[in-house]
């Protein structure tokens, strides 16, 4: 037979047992929703960050266009400008080709008296009365 005290467990282990997994799902608990709210925050500051970059990028291709803008009118503005020199140049040599041309006319129009081809009032012989 069985006495009356061999059903009996130690009085304080299942209480202390349980407030020990009491006292650890407490704590698991707080790293769980520390971990959440921690989790909440930087999913936050991942879609601000994402919306910056995308805005980043907007304005990187705007730039990026208004750039390309840019360097096509510089490139026409250069053309146009060596177009200019070029045009100045031909007709700087044509002016000196025409300044020599006039400046031969001019010694070849030379009369004995000095009087270098200039364009005075024609004076007319006297005609006898």
């Amino acid at each position: 037979m069985v006495g009356f005290g061999a059903n009996r467990r130690g009085g304080r282990l299942p209480s202390l047992l349980l407030v020990a997994l009491l006292a650890v799902i407490a704590v698991l608990a707080f790293h769980c929703w520390n971990a959440a709210s921690r989790q909440a925050l930087l999913r936050e500051e991942l879609a601000e960050l994402q919306s910056q970059a995308q805005r980043t990028e907007v304005a990187r291709g705007r730039l990026e266009r208004r750039n390309s803008d840019l360097l096509g009118k510089v490139d026409s503005h250069r053309k146009q400008l060596e177009q200019k020199e070029a045009d100045y140049s031909q007709l700087s040599s044509q002016l000196q080709a025409r300044d020599g041309q006039v400046k031969r006319c001019e010694d070849g129009k030379v009369r004995p008296g000095g009087a270098r081809g200039s364009r005075g009032p024609a004076v007319l012989p006297a005609l006898p009365v």
